[in-house]
């Protein structure tokens, strides 16, 4: 039960669980509540960030300049998003950013996401075919088009609604349905191609 004073103030945070909460509670001061909302958030930028630059190493700096960006631009976030879709926007615009000054080309990893778990009873025979199928599907990926394998890396793997990719996207939600349905179509006429 929670009692006047400093407990109290405990418990309110505890009742404080989103990410919308958490970030309101930072801009009203509470500089805990920002690091809250790094620890949630902090992994799944990280594996998006990482797949769009495929880099480790940047990614770490990157993600920093992510969380940093939403804490000096406190004002920007209107809550029409969720908070995560809002932050997730900013992380692609910023490893979009990185990319153009680095002259690279965009690559999403797929290898975790397309990881099949391993089975104890599995055959040597078995194991070595799921390697094969995990590195052809990896290969089919990356052949896509980039704005196919964002909206697929979102959707399936980052599990984000239609609405929330749009709003990462600056698509509608009628578009992202489509532009995921014309993604699932090019990764499987690609892999019929390649016989799998």
């Amino acid at each position: 039960m929670c009692t006047k004073g400093a407990v109290e103030i405990g418990c309110d945070k505890m009742r404080h669980n989103t990410g919308e909460e958490l970030y309101s509670m930072f801009l009203a001061g509470d500089t805990d509540a920002f690091e809250e909302l790094v620890a949630m958030y902090e992994d799944e930028l990280s594996r998006f960030i990482y797949g769009i630059i495929h880099d480790y190493y940047e990614t770490k700096h990157l993600v920093i300049e992510t969380f940093a960006q939403l804490a000096i631009h406190g004002g920007k976030f209107a809550g029409k998003s969720s908070l995560k879709t809002y932050l997730f926007t900013i992380g692609k615009n910023t490893a979009s950013r990185h990319l153009k000054l680095r002259g690279r080309e965009q690559h999403l990893s797929f290898d975790e996401a397309v990881a099949i778990p391993i089975d104890e009873d599995e055959t040597p025979e078995r194991f070595v075919e799921r390697e094969e199928n995990k590195q052809r599907i990896h290969r089919t990926l990356q052949e896509l088009k980039e704005e196919h394998r964002v909206v697929l890396a979102l959707l399936y793997f980052e599990d984000l609604s239609y609405r929330q990719v749009g709003r990462a996207m600056n698509k509608s939600e009628q578009q992202i349905k489509q532009l995921a349905y014309r993604a699932k179509l090019a990764l499987r006429k690609k892999l019929a191609e390649d016989g799998y």
